[in-house]
């Protein structure tokens, strides 16, 4: 038996052709009675298939009217076949009716004794709908498995020495959008000369490269190796149409004969009724658009902003898979939860696949995304945001203030504090930093992974004790020189420019509503407070997106309770900020802002570094939360909006707002210090080394003031972070009498020290 998958198709295409059996599936020459010619072989009863759409100037008709091996094949389908080659880099090409046909036809057309087809178990319903119709034997290897499939071809070859084998598998699979290790798998083919089939219905056209299996170069490999490599696709998906097709690489001599075999003895293409010219014309057009307007690299653009702004979330990234490809999908906790999740989506304008048992291969319901090219990316954000709310409190998350009336720490990792929550203990632990020492900005809440330690010391990244955490003379000197630029006076004196900075960034906002609704946390939250904080500090500041980036990051690498794996990507993104802070702050010597006057003064530039570390993460962020929860009360409530929005009384009712926001729900609401003493009190028994979270915001709680600390260590921009979130709350309010909540409730923001709703999605009525 011959073990070679090329001489056996030559072997099959002589024996055709010297029985005068051999089909071919082209377009009939054009002669001078085309016209007038009757057709006594379609199957078009009625006479319908023949005509076209009114409009277009390609005469191809809807109806193909037979198989193409007899007279269903048109210029058009030869047009589509050699677009579909030059798009994904092979060398011909075949159409078929449907891409489920396509893939019956593929391994109808291999099928022979002596053949075993080894498929992983996730490949699409058609494949294995054609292996059980098989006379081959089949067998499915476990996903994305390659060691068990090395044991199947050894297995495979040992029971049958001169058979063949076909290896059939996904580039990237429909359901978990993951995608398949093609250089990894393509080498396993080629030791145990096995035919690799790779369906490409989920990443055909989609990628720059044409397909994954062209741009792994797959093809330009087979002449080496002489395996070959069939792909099959889909024309439906990414080229909008219908129809599917098989693609053939490698030289013109072999691509011919596999083409050939194909027509020959592919079932579903010998026996089922062309493609409708008018859709191959179509699609010929969508093929075209999608080549000449760089829509693969447009749609990269947005699946790595998806994955970006999904993984933001660490319990979105624990149950997220895919995004290799266009697809990415959510694991959920049962079809139940799915499908709520689904519907309150739909309800906000979102619609999402729904994948549930029995039609999911590894019995686990999926919320599934197809991202695509067309998508712009503010809107994207904001439906993402969406996905993300629902999704996680579908999994538990919190859809109220965390702190407010509870302790929010995951109960496996509540033994790391002593909570104190008692006010007046709370005041007498800030009061005696000698004793409670200000541990709060020194250490991560988790410690750190190895790897992650080893990231941020590569950069020299450290943290001295500076201001809020540093006692003795260090506290009172880099005191003296922070106070002017965010005393209670400065900001009295400055809130005019504080002013012209909230309206100028409400006008932005206006013009971003007038295209749909906004995350108010994004955008107005963000850009007032970061601003503002420029302004009066002086001091250099990055870009919007990378400042948020970094903002969030590093709050959750040192508040959080992140994963190893997580760990390592906020560790890069806390390197990358500390590095740009610290050329800040050098290149500030000689100039005229908070940086140089510190470095004036001989504050050290490790010290400096670390007080803007906090400065611009904790002093913006933390006042960006604060306008975000105020928003969030006050948009849910019409008849507050108003109030806020009065000329007269507004002003008054938004500064009431922003203290009750601070007593209850404040953005700040713990603190930690380590006891340096024992300590036996009433509320309170620690031993020396014992760590403490110190409770400044709740329902319990009587007074604003604590949410910004207490005595020598509260925190010196109470007054700016009051003043503004007051005016942005008002100017709003009168700005955008209309302003009103869009889409699905958030979920909270819940680390150990900060929290806030995770967006603030409103719309102009």
């Amino acid at each position: 038996m011959n073990t070679d998958w090329n001489e056996w198709a030559e072997n099959r295409q002589r024996v055709r052709k010297r029985r005068n059996l051999n089909r071919t599936a082209d377009a009939p020459p054009a002669t001078k009675s085309s016209a007038t010619l009757m057709d006594f072989r379609s199957n078009d009863y009625l006479g319908l298939g023949s005509r076209g759409l009114p409009g277009r100037r390609d005469p191809a008709p809807v109806g193909a009217g037979s198989s193409r091996v007899v007279a269903g094949t048109y210029p058009a389908h030869r047009k589509l076949e050699l677009a579909l080659s030059r798009l994904a880099g092979a060398t011909d090409a075949l159409v078929f009716s449907s891409g489920y046909l396509a893939n019956l036809g593929v391994i109808g057309a291999l099928d022979s004794p002596g053949t075993t087809l080894l498929m992983d178990e996730h490949v699409h319903a058609s494949l294995r709908d054609a292996a059980r119709a098989a006379t081959s034997r089949h067998e499915l290897f476990p996903h994305q498995n390659l060691a068990e499939l090395a044991h199947a071809l050894e297995n495979a070859r040992q029971a049958q020495p001169g058979g063949r084998i076909a290896v059939v598998v996904e580039s990237v699979y429909s359901v978990l959008g993951d995608a398949t290790d093609l250089d990894a798998l393509a080498g396993l083919c080629a030791a145990h000369r096995a035919l690799l089939v790779v369906d490409e219905a989920h990443s055909f056209a989609t990628v720059p490269d044409g397909t994954l299996t062209g741009g792994h170069g797959l093809w330009s490999r087979e002449r080496d190796v002489t395996v070959p490599v069939i792909v099959t696709a889909s024309l439906s998906k990414a080229l909008a149409g219908q129809g599917g097709v098989i693609l053939f690489g490698g030289s013109e001599t072999r691509a011919a004969l596999w083409r050939d075999h194909m027509v020959n003895t592919a079932r579903p293409f010998v026996f089922d009724t062309g493609l409708s010219p008018l859709v191959a014309a179509a699609t010929l057009d969508a093929c075209t658009a999608a080549a000449e307007q760089n829509l693969a690299g447009r749609l990269e653009e947005r699946r790595r902003l998806a994955r970006t702004v999904l993984g933001r979330r660490s319990a979105v990234e624990r149950v997220l898979d895919g995004g290799d490809g266009p697809i990415l999908s959510l694991r959920m906790p049962s079809a139940a939860s799915a499908l709520a999740v689904a519907r309150e989506l739909d309800e906000a304008g979102i619609r999402v696949g729904v994948f549930r048992p029995p039609s999911v291969p590894d019995n686990i319901s999926r919320i599934r995304l197809s991202v695509h090219a067309d998508h712009r990316p503010d809107k994207l954000v904001i439906a993402l945001e969406h996905v993300a709310s629902s999704v996680e409190r579908a999994w538990g998350i919190t859809d109220s203030c965390p702190f407010a009336a509870r302790d929010a720490r995951p109960p496996e990792h509540r033994h790391r504090q002593i909570l104190v929550e008692d006010p007046n203990v709370v005041r007498e632990v800030m009061g005696d930093p000698r004793s409670f020492l200000p541990d709060n900005a020194l250490t991560s809440n988790v410690p750190l992974d190895p790897a992650a330690r080893r990231i941020l010391a590569k950069v020299g990244f450290q943290l001295p004790p500076v201001l809020a955490s540093a006692t003795g003379e260090l506290h009172r000197r880099v005191r003296r020189v922070t106070t002017p630029y965010f005393s209670a006076a400065t900001v009295r004196r400055r809130l005019p420019d504080i002013r012209r900075i909230c309206r100028e960034s409400i006008k932005e906002l206006e013009a971003d509503l007038g295209s749909g609704p906004v995350d108010l946390s994004r955008t107005i939250s963000f850009a007032v407070p970061a601003r503002s904080l420029q302004m009066l500090s002086g001091m250099p500041a990055p870009g919007s997106p990378e400042l948020q980036r970094w903002s969030a990051d590093s709050l959750e690498l040192f508040w959080g309770w992140p994963e190893r794996s997580r760990q390592i990507r906020l560790a890069r993104s806390a390197a990358e900020f500390y590095v740009w802070l610290r050329s800040a702050v050098q290149e500030s010597r000689g100039g005229e802002n908070l940086f140089a006057s510190l470095l004036d003064a001989g504050i050290s530039v490790e010290r400096v570094v670390s007080l803007g570390y906090f400065l611009v993460i904790a002093g913006q962020e933390t006042t960006r939360m604060l306008i975000s929860t105020a928003l969030h009360r006050a948009l849910g409530d019409r008849s507050l909006w108003t109030e806020l929005g009065n000329p007269k009384s507004g002003p008054g009712a938004a500064e009431e707002l922003i203290r009750e926001t601070l007593r209850r729900s404040s953005s700040v609401p713990t603190w930690r210090r380590e006891s340096a003493v024992p300590t036996d009190r009433p509320g309170l028994h620690t031993e020396p080394g014992d760590h403490l979270l110190l409770r400044l915001s709740g329902d319990a709680l009587p007074d604003h003031r604590l949410a910004f600390g207490h005595g020598i260590h509260r925190c010196l921009g109470a007054a700016l972070a009051e003043q503004e979130s007051s005016l942005v709350i008002h100017e709003l309010a009168r700005s955008l009498p209309g302003l009103r909540p869009s889409g699905v409730a958030p979920s909270w923001l819940t680390l150990l020290s900060f929290q806030s709703p995770q967006h603030v999605i409103a719309e102009n009525s």
